[in-house]
């Protein structure tokens, strides 16, 4: 990922982890669905995942608070 942007290699990587749960862990006719959760989707990524249906992007958001402890 490019500055907390998805990239398109993801989409390579995840069909690969899915073409494997459908054989090994996954029951018989059972689908294997994906996630890519990140930052921001860049183009090539949403023209990537436009294609496939079975592979969602989510984007996370992080929010944190700093809070002062005196020691």
């Amino acid at each position: 990922a490019e500055n907390g942007r998805a990239s398109d290699v993801v989409v390579w990587q995840i069909q690969r982890y899915m073409g494997f749960a459908q054989y090994e862990p996954a029951e018989v006719n059972q689908p294997v669905k994906g996630v890519i959760i990140g930052l921001e989707s860049g183009l090539r990524l949403r023209r990537a995942l436009s294609v496939i249906s079975n592979i969602k992007f989510y984007r996370c958001e992080v929010n944190f608070k700093l809070i002062q402890v005196n020691c």
